[in-house]
């Protein structure tokens, strides 16, 4: 599980919505994959997180360009990435020879890429937004 805290926050409102919504999104997978769900309830959360954080990617790529963050050009490199792996997830997933540890590590992998991601590049929004 992840366990939002104040340390995630970028200072940019939407932002940080959609941060919280992922992670709220990959702890109810969790909490599926504890429980055994089955693959189609899984694969379905998957599907959803893969959506939304391609819309997420296309609203924060947006603010950085306007707000002229320094680290702009390798946070689309890096969602461009994520995108990436996810839909090889994906392709895994759907497979008829699927195994639960697949979801298990494709879950894990997408809890380690958010941490890392938001403390090392969406940190840098802290720098650019103005206070008020």
């Amino acid at each position: 599980m992840i366990t939002w805290s104040p340390e995630f926050e970028t200072g940019v409102p939407e932002v940080d919505h959609d941060h919280q919504v992922l992670v709220e999104n990959l702890n109810r997978l969790e909490t599926a994959l504890q429980q055994r769900a089955g693959a189609e309830h899984i694969n379905g959360m998957v599907a959803f997180l893969e959506r939304y954080a391609q819309q997420h990617f296309t609203r924060e790529e947006g603010c950085m360009s306007r707000l002229h963050c320094p680290v702009a050009a390798a946070n689309k490199i890096a969602h461009i990435k994520f995108m990436q792996t996810c839909a090889e997830a994906r392709k895994k997933l759907e497979s008829p020879t699927a195994a639960s540890g697949v979801a298990i590590k494709i879950h894990s992998e997408m809890c380690a890429w958010i941490r890392d991601h938001i403390l090392k590049i969406d940190l840098n929004l802290r720098q650019c937004v103005k206070p008020h």
